[in-house]
């Protein structure tokens, strides 16, 4: 084990630990949910805000690899949104792992991928906390193991992604 190994799969882990939150959260909204918006927001619905987080994550690795920012993405269909998050996901992992190992280039961030990486959690954070918000404001609160063992308990107890614990 080359040194630096264990480091690389605890950046991965977290990576992999808040992309299962994100899905958690997306999976725990009815239909009605997602077109929910935040009183007094920019007018995002649940769905559109979840759309951009992927969009933002895919715009990302793309720039990291070629230097231009892909034209917007939005997928209309909540199993396609939902599909998005977890393919995007992977596919932030997979250029994490690269960069970590020195196979490609962090773009911005000081060309540090760990940042880059707090970057797209601090901001899929607060969307988050919108889409919760949302929720709430239209009478669709998350059930409680969602809202404090999904969102929050992960982060200390469980690990993995995909939803799953």
């Amino acid at each position: 084990m080359q040194n630096g190994e264990p480091l690389i799969r605890h950046v991965l882990t977290t990576w992999e630990v808040h992309n299962g939150i994100h899905l958690a959260l997306f999976d725990a909204i009815s239909p009605a949910g997602f077109e929910a918006v935040p009183l007094k927001s920019r007018g995002r619905t649940v769905l559109e805000q979840f759309n951009h987080t992927v969009s933002v994550r895919l715009g990302w690795v793309q720039y990291h690899r070629t230097g231009k920012f892909p034209s917007r993405r939005t997928l209309e269909l909540p199993e396609n949104v939902r599909e998005g998050i977890a393919r995007s996901g992977e596919e932030v992992r997979a250029f994490l792992e690269q960069a970590l190992g020195g196979e490609a280039k962090v773009r911005n961030f000081e060309g540090n991928p760990v940042r880059f990486m707090g970057y797209l959690i601090s901001h899929e954070s607060h969307h988050r906390g919108s889409v919760a918000l949302a929720l709430k404001q239209a009478g669709l609160k998350l059930p409680e193991e969602v809202a404090m063992q999904g969102l929050w308990g992960r982060w200390m107890w469980k690990s993995g992604s995909g939803g799953q614990g």
